[in-house]
């Protein structure tokens, strides 16, 4: 566990190549080291290794299936894939899970957006601007889910609205 406890210490401070060395050690002690995978899987994510990814996600849910996070990654690498309908399940899995974080619910609200299932897809973004009133992407997702509904004005306000977002990030007042 000291090397995991080492390499989460060395991913905050980006250093990926060492974390990884250290995750892997830590796996040769302990196959079944909670988060070891999980670690490895954000590192394998943010290189755009998505098949890597997952398998390491997948390892991590069979050590610890109670995982919120582990499931949510793992569906958002099947999003980056456009793998709609796996994607949906794993993340259905992590709000079973954890239903109080917004990132599923905006990842399924694209998901169902994609397989034009306009409903439901409206329905998993509203509950994510419901617990993070301030996610400019799911309010953009979820203005393109009106404009392809025909709702005209909703669609306005939502842009309007991811737009005046953006322009906060981006430190200027819209």
């Amino acid at each position: 566990s000291a090397h995991l406890m080492a390499a989460q210490m060395m991913i905050r401070l980006e250093f990926e190549e060492s974390a990884e060395a250290e995750l892997k050690r830590a796996l040769e002690l302990d196959a079944k080291l909670p988060n070891a995978n999980y670690l490895l899987s954000l590192i394998a994510l943010q290189r755009a290794k998505y098949d890597e990814g997952a398998a390491l996600l997948r390892r991590e849910i069979e050590v610890n299936p109670s995982n919120a996070m582990a499931y949510f990654r793992l569906g958002d690498a099947y999003t980056r894939q456009l793998k709609w309908d796996e994607a949906i399940a794993e993340l259905q899995k992590s709000l079973w899970i954890n239903p109080y974080y917004s990132g599923p619910y905006l990842l399924l609200g694209k998901a169902y957006l994609k397989k034009r299932q306009f409903s439901t897809a409206e329905g998993m973004l509203r509950r994510a601007i419901q617990y993070d009133p301030n996610n400019k992407s799911a309010h953009y997702t979820l203005a393109q889910v009106y404009q392809q509904t025909g709702r005209a004005e909703d669609a306005k306000r939502e842009f309007a609205m991811a737009e005046k977002l953006q322009g906060n990030l981006d430190g200027t007042e819209k």
